[in-house]
């Protein structure tokens, strides 16, 4: 039986199965008719105009004139998912990836039209954003294993290039929220247990306290983990709150923190050992212990006030981290602290958004990394080999303006950012400073016809190369790397977003081109240590496309497809070869989702689908990883006791047991597999109060 009928066949037994559970729920005990009410209004709701929030300014959804994708997650979606990673949240977002680790020590990675697929860990090219506080920090490596998926109640996605507004590694943004609605459960208790040993317990409350609202929750996460050497321990915290203090000012308040005291990394496999025995790990994993423990915490409060002429907001926010990571061969100390502030005066957007939009802002970025390294014996670390504070500064003017013609919008938006990267070593005197500054432009027009809205847009961006990729030298010195300069970015993309609401269905259809210059290309030396040059240019094109269909008042159907062309157009390797035509590892040029969701009188269901193409795992083109489809069911049922719901729920990931690999571009050695867990399991029950 060939690939597809296989996977075709797998599709026909899923949906067999949805035909007997629909049945079964039109038969269960009828709703109230104010919760079927409330149903069909909060499915109308979403599908209105959104308002964007993932930029300094808050936007009109119909004078955005770039792909942007907002999610919301119900309250029973919260109660009964066991949402473990950032792929759950983002199901159904074209144009964005997130590779999914079976373990900790790495996490997700994320690109957005191929942009960021250089990351090895952390997340590098993509802006993230967790309730208005940068994740992303000056020298433009994010690090987002504070973000606990279970508590995230939306999502919003920049699709494109949008260093307009928030400067270096801004190939696209990820908002990320998890402030809770006025209306949401007072509290909620959730525990889920599942496959390799995974235990998860979350709470949350979230009181309002007159005109004031508060959000707290705690999480705790323990796993063995699908391969060897994968055992995790997490504790991740969280505060939200707004203090109003007259109509038109308050405080915003955000805080979090992670506290990882294990998290081991299994590393990768090469082809044959990925194949063969996918759970093992290699001797030198075990040998040097390899994984992590870190400590990571951000606090950030914005004042805001209608100040006449516009809206004020000031933002100030700090960020502490502390990492021990021994690698093979080697064992990295690094404390980091990090400062921002930003100030923006914007304009109200007027009755239906008819007059002029506007606003100007300016930004300011410190970071300071204590980095020290050592070699590794047994996992503990001996003789220092490197030992310098890195210092990142970043300082940004930028504006935007926003002009109706009728149904036309006119946007325009700049940004100038000076950035400048200092190694004070403390044990060669091998000083040196980086100092980057650059323009960047962006002019987009929107047209709304009522129940669309179509878009173009062209954009600038700049990527800095991260403090660590600059002290990561080959030549095996000490200090920043003094060849290493910034990618250059620029995009254009049209497309059109809009409603058939006569026929309650969604769609959103974008095509984008990307050229980027001077790029950064990771090549991992024997020690598993990642070295970056400048390798020339490469360009993206694709198309991305959603839609949403919600079939009945209890029944919703999603899909998207994402196809992007990443290509080497004027590079070459180390040793001088071509690398013209070859296509940039790590990109699937194939990606779709899909899903059926079923939610009536309590009872719960859920097919999800997701697969991609085969893809490049290295610059030369030499190895792939093969694509594949998989598929998860959910199932939930949901009993109201008084004020209290108690939801059990079950779910069954990868339900045909497929073999897959996730992936680390341009390893050594051939190594470029992590693979993932087959078939597994995952049983829970959350209560929640009003």
């Amino acid at each position: 039986m060939t690939y597809f009928s296989d996977v075709l066949q797998r599709v026909y037994v899923l949906l067999l199965f949805f035909l007997v559970m629909s049945p079964v729920s039109v038969l269960a005990q009828e709703e109230t008719e104010d919760a079927e009410a409330d149903t069909t209004t909060a499915m109308q709701v979403r599908m209105d105009p959104i308002e964007v929030t993932a930029t300094p300014f808050q936007i009109t959804g119909e004078a955005a004139s770039f792909a942007v994708t907002a999610l919301e997650r119900t309250e029973q979606d919260l109660n009964t998912s066991p949402s473990l990673s950032l792929e759950r949240v983002a199901d159904g977002i074209p144009g964005l990836f997130v590779g999914s680790r079976e373990h900790y020590a790495l996490g997700d990675r994320l690109t957005i039209r191929g942009l960021g697929w250089r990351a090895q860990f952390g997340v590098r090219g993509v802006q993230v954003l967790l309730d208005g506080i940068p994740l992303t920090v000056a020298d433009g490596q994010a690090m987002i294993g504070i973000v606990d998926p279970s508590f995230v109640r939306s999502i919003e996605v920049i699709r494109g290039p949008a260093s307009t507004f928030w400067g270096n590694a801004s190939g696209g943004v990820v908002a990320l929220s998890t402030k809770p609605e006025r209306g949401a459960h007072l509290g909620r208790a959730k525990v889920t247990g599942g496959s390799y040993g995974l235990i998860k317990t979350d709470l949350q409350v979230t009181p309002d306290v007159g005109k004031h609202r508060l959000s707290m929750y705690g999480s705790y996460l323990g796993q063995e983990g699908y391969r060897a050497h994968s055992q995790t321990q997490l504790f991740r915290y969280g505060l939200t709150g707004n203090l109003r203090l007259t109509d038109d000012s308050g405080i915003k308040t955000i805080a979090a923190l992670q506290y990882m005291p294990r998290a081991q990394n299994p590393s990768t496999l090469d082809a044959e050992a990925a194949a063969d025995t996918p759970r093992e790990v290699r001797d030198a994993v075990r040998t040097f212990d390899t994984g992590k423990t870190a400590t990571q915490g951000q606090v950030g409060a914005t004042y805001y006030n209608d100040v006449g002429v516009g809206t004020i907001n000031t933002t100030l926010y700090g960020i502490i981290r502390d990492l021990e990571n021994p690698i093979p061969f080697g064992y990295i100390d690094l404390s980091r602290r990090v400062g921002g502030t930003r100030v923006t005066l914007e304009s109200d957007n007027g009755p239906d958004g008819e007059r002029l939009e506007w606003g100007f802002g300016a930004e300011g970025k410190v970071q300071r990394d204590d980095r020290r390294e050592f070699g590794n014996q047994d996992g503990e670390p001996t003789d220092i080999e490197l030992d310098q504070l890195e210092t990142v500064d970043n300082a940004a003017l930028f504006g935007r303006a926003s002009y109706p013609l009728g149904r036309v919008r006119l946007s325009a938006g700049v940004r100038y950012d000076w950035m400048r990267f200092e190694a004070d070593d403390n044990l060669n005197d091998n000083d040196g400073a980086r100092t980057f500054q650059t323009f960047s432009p962006s002019v987009g027009l929107s047209v709304d016809v009522g129940t669309a809205r179509f878009f173009t847009n062209v954009a600038s961006g700049l990527e800095a190369p991260t403090a660590n990729e600059l002290s990561n030298r080959a030549d095996g010195r000490t200090g920043f790397n003094p060849q290493l300069d910034p990618e250059n970015i620029w995009g254009v993309e049209v497309g059109v977003q809009g409603v058939f609401p006569s026929y309650r269905f969604g769609y959103d259809l974008a095509i984008f081109g990307t050229r980027v210059s001077d790029l950064l290309v990771p090549r991992q030396g024997a020690n598993e240590q990642t070295f970056f040059r400048n390798a020339g240019e490469t360009r993206h094109t694709g198309v991305e496309s959603a839609l949403r269909w919600s079939a009945t008042d209890w029944m919703d159907v999603r899909g998207s497809y994402t196809f992007v062309k990443a290509e080497f157009t004027d590079a070459e390797t180390a040793d001088g070869s071509s690398l013209n035509g070859n296509r940039i590892p790590g990109v699937p040029p194939h990606m779709f989702s899909g899903s059926i969701d079923i939610r009536r009188n309590g009872i719960g269901g859920m097919i999800r689908a997701n697969g991609l193409s085969d893809y490049e795992v290295d610059s030369e083109n030499t190895a792939e990883n093969d694509g594949y489809v998989l598929f998860d069911l959910q199932l939930s049922y949901t009993a109201q006791v008084g004020d209290l719901s108690i939801s059990p729920f079950a779910a069954v990931n990868n339900v045909f047991d497929v073999r897959y690999n996730d992936t680390v571009v341009n390893a050594f050695g051939g190594r470029f597999y992590e693979p993932a867990a087959g078939r597994n399991y995952r049983i829970g029950i959350s209560a929640s109060f009003d």
